[in-house]
């Protein structure tokens, strides 16, 4: 059984190798390209619906994608990223305790699935790109402390709450993108760096709210 699955290892490494070195020949028409990405958004604050405020640490996070280069200049591809950022919070409280706040913290994570497209300038090796996408966010914020029980407080990234527990936001909302940046492709290989804007419809009284992205681009072209 080993053998076997060895076997099966190297015909795939020969497969991906004679793949890349005819992508590498042939220029970027006609190819897929596999990346991976490490990315970085900025720190932020926001205001929320009854006055209370968060504000965001620089989130770091991780993504690949899968594309096909329909021509020198078209891209079309999938791509799944995740970040996760630590926050500090004042709520403010409605309903009976109204005009008291509260402070919290906790670490919000995001998950996203989006389809892209991509217009490359130049045919050449080396060329600016502006790029824009839509999917889906998952957000979860996870409040590991929270105000006494029986009580009303605004949210933030939730909205007005009166539970006797704790509520954590975990939901899934419509996202989109628009990006610009650089590539160059060597042999087989690209690399990639672009500024990335990120829309968020987080529905209701919230609206949408937005993070500036910055991500590197390493990657591979195959047939």
């Amino acid at each position: 059984m080993m053998q076997k699955c060895l076997l099966a290892l190297l015909l795939l490494a020969g497969w991906a190798s004679a793949s890349a070195q005819e992508a590498a020949r042939g220029g970027r028409a006609g190819t897929y390209e596999f990346y991976l990405s490490p990315i970085f958004t900025d720190s932020k604050s926001k205001s929320f619906e009854g006055g209370t405020t968060a504000r965001t640490d620089t989130a770091y996070g991780f993504g690949f994608g899968i594309a096909r280069n329909f021509d020198a200049h078209w891209n079309g591809a999938v791509e799944i990223s995740w970040g996760e950022a630590y926050y500090r919070s004042t709520m403010q409280g409605t309903g009976g305790n109204a005009g008291q706040s509260i402070n919290s913290s906790g670490t919000i994570s995001t998950g996203t699935l989006r389809f892209a497209g991509t217009w490359n300038m130049l045919a050449s090796q080396l060329t600016p790109f502006v790029t824009a996408g839509a999917g889906w966010t998952h957000i979860y914020t996870d409040l590991p402390s929270g105000p006494p029980q029986n009580s009303c407080w605004y949210y933030p990234w939730y909205g007005p709450v009166c539970t006797s527990y704790i509520p954590t936001q975990n939901t899934t909302k419509f996202s989109y993108n628009l990006g610009a940046g650089v590539r160059y492709d060597f042999g087989p290989y690209l690399v990639r760096g672009l500024a990335n804007a990120q829309r968020v419809d987080l529905g209701g009284a919230q609206g949408q709210d937005y993070w500036t992205q910055w991500r590197l681009d390493f990657g591979m072209r195959f047939r």
